[in-house]
C-alpha cells in the first residue's frame, strides 16, 4: 500500500455510495480495490488527523494507520453509518490518542500551525463577512488558544469543518451526531470564537 503525504489544502474527494462494495473487496484481498480505497480516502483520513495533529508527518503516520485499521479484521465496521464516517471516526480516535500521548511528554508546541490555515483562510471560510474580516487579521497563536477554549465537541466539528474542509454530513456521520446538531455545534462554535476573538487584545 503505496500512499503519499497529501496537502491539507487539497479539496475533499466526493466519496460516492459505492465506497462500501469498495471497502468489501478490498478487505476481501482485492489489490486494485485496495489501491482505488486507499485513493479515495486518504486525503479525507490526513485532513482530519492534520486538523488535530497540526503535524504533517504524524498525520501522514495517522492516516496510514487509520487505513491498515480499516481493511485488516482487527476493527471491525458494524454496518452502521457510513463506511467513511467509520474510517474517519478511526483516524481522528487516533490522532486524539497520539496528540494526547504528545501533550504528556511535552513534544507538541504551541504555534505549531502551517501557513495553510491561515493564509488561505480555512478557518475563515465558513464566517459571515463581518467575521471573516475579523478572523483574517489574526495572528496565529491567537486563533489557536481560541480554538482550545471550545468545548471538546465544538472543537472537533470545527477541525472537521473549518480545517480538515469536511462537508457537514460528513462530520456529522464521522461523529455520530445528526447534520443538523453538526450545523448548530458549528454555530455556536463561531459565535463563541468570533466573541473571544473580538475581546482579544
Amino acid at each position: 500500500m503505496s500512499l503519499t503525504a497529501a496537502d491539507p489544502a487539497v479539496a475533499s474527494i466526493p466519496v460516492d455510495d459505492g465506497l462500501r462494495a469498495l471497502f468489501d473487496r478490498a478487505r476481501g484481498g482485492d489489490a486494485a480495490a485496495l489501491d482505488q480505497l486507499c485513493r479515495t480516502m486518504r486525503p479525507r483520513l490526513y485532513r482530519s488527523a492534520w486538523s488535530i495533529l497540526r503535524d504533517r508527518d504524524e498525520a501522514d503516520d495517522v492516516a496510514q494507520e487509520a487505513l491498515v485499521r480499516a481493511v485488516t479484521r482487527r476493527l471491525l465496521f458494524l454496518g452502521t453509518g457510513s463506511v467513511a464516517g467509520w474510517m474517519t471516526r478511526i483516524a481522528v480516535n487516533l490522532a486524539k490518542n497520539r496528540r494526547r500521548d504528545h501533550q504528556r511528554r511535552g513534544d507538541i508546541t504551541a504555534g505549531a500551525l502551517p501557513e495553510e490555515l491561515v493564509a488561505r483562510g480555512a478557518l475563515a471560510a465558513d464566517f459571515d463577512a463581518p467575521d471573516v474580516v475579523v478572523l483574517d487579521a489574526l495572528d496565529r497563536t491567537r486563533l489557536l488558544n481560541a480554538v482550545t477554549s471550545l468545548s471538546e465537541r465544538q472543537r472537533d466539528v470545527v477541525r472537521l469543518r473549518a480545517i480538515a474542509g469536511l462537508d457537514f454530513k460528513a462530520v456529522a456521520d464521522t461523529l455520530g451526531i445528526s447534520e443538523e446538531n453538526a450545523r448548530v455545534t458549528f454555530s455556536q462554535a463561531k459565535k463563541k470564537l468570533t466573541t473571544l476573538l473580538r475581546g482579544a487584545p
